[in-house]
């Protein structure tokens, strides 16, 4: 899908959340991912044809590998995420909860705003650490069947999206229920989300950025 996110370009990301961002051990990851960083340079030459999920992954094989690649969006299953029922007012987070996807910083962005209320639907390595000091405002359902999702898209308010992603399914599928998205303004969403219609932007996944954003949206 995309040239290697953890030796290219977020590597400073990946060695921060595994621990890795100082000290002997930050040198030798570095050394090794320089090192892996030739090897697929390299390996990706003697590639036929490469293909983009988005213009933002094409822009990222360019610089990676100084080749050009077409662009063939992921298929969504619009279909099965149609508007339906009655507007609550909740917001939504929908996905893996891993770091790199920042639902901690939502969580934490819903803290200061006690007056709204959010729904995190999704399980992962972060769960332990959001449960264990979850504001009141805040409802954590963990995995959850389609049914579920797709109930929580059509009534929330708006899908709150804090992740860096290759395109980004889950946002599009709320788009699809009819349910706008306050996202990152980064990454492949600026091909799908436009800013001050469907959705709002805000510059960095932190909290007070994210309280600012679901200000704006209100």
């Amino acid at each position: 899908y995309t040239p290697m996110r953890y030796a290219w370009a977020m590597e400073s990301d990946y060695l921060r959340d595994f621990g890795l961002a100082r000290g002997p051990l930050a040198w030798l990851a570095r050394r090794e991912l320089a090192k892996l960083r030739a090897w697929d340079r390299a390996a990706a030459q003697r590639v036929t044809d490469i293909v983009a999920i988005s213009r933002y992954v094409a822009g990222r094989i360019r610089n990676a590998y100084g080749r050009d690649a077409p662009v063939i969006y992921p298929p969504v299953d619009v279909e099965a995420f149609a508007p339906g029922g009655a507007r609550e007012d909740f917001y939504v987070v929908v996905g893996r909860l891993v770091p790199y996807k920042r639902a901690d910083a939502v969580v934490e962005a819903f803290r200061r705003l006690p007056e709204r209320r959010l729904v995190v639907i999704g399980e992962g390595p972060l769960r332990p650490a959001l449960e264990r000091d979850l504001p009141p405002n805040v409802r954590l359902l963990g995995h959850a069947p389609h049914e579920v999702v797709l109930d929580h898209l059509r009534r929330a308010r708006a899908f709150v999206f804090a992740g860096e992603e290759d395109f980004g399914i889950a946002p599009v599928e709320a788009l699809a229920c009819g349910t706008p998205v306050i996202a990152l303004g980064r990454g492949g969403l600026l091909e799908t989300v436009v800013d001050g219609e469907t959705g709002v932007f805000f510059p960095e996944p932190t909290p007070v950025a994210i309280a600012q954003a679901v200000g704006r949206f209100e």
